[in-house]
């Protein structure tokens, strides 16, 4: 038995006494057979795979796509802010406060955004 089937099963166990229910359907990852999960949250993971998304029309396969890309490029966003203020509390004496607290705003909207697509 491969590791990875071997790892597999042990997420599988892991997932089921968490209190996850087995799904019938099967990951849609090419060659994986392992069974879908769905989480207390209502997410549905693969074991081997994590996250994956059940779709029933093209259109809501073209939703969730445009979720998970405004997600990646808020990430990167949210990345960067924090990159800014790590810069400005190290020349914190010539940093307008202004500043920061404006940084800090819009920190706190990505955030708030990113849960609104997680939590719809």
């Amino acid at each position: 038995m491969s590791q990875e089937r071997k790892e597999g099963i042990k997420k599988m166990a892991e997932l089921l006494r968490s209190g996850a229910v087995m799904l019938s359907q099967k990951c849609p990852v090419e060659n994986c057979s392992f069974p879908l999960f769905r989480l207390r949250t209502g997410e549905v993971v693969c074991p081997v795979h994590g996250r994956v998304y059940l779709v029933k029309s093209d259109e809501e396969a073209r939703e969730i796509m445009s979720k998970i890309s405004l997600t990646k490029t808020l990430d990167k966003l949210e990345e960067k802010i924090i990159q800014i203020l790590n810069q400005s509390i190290q020349s914190f004496r010539n940093t307008d406060y202004r500043d920061l607290i404006g940084w800090l705003e819009v920190l706190e909207r990505i955030r708030r955004i990113k849960k609104e697509l997680e939590n719809p």
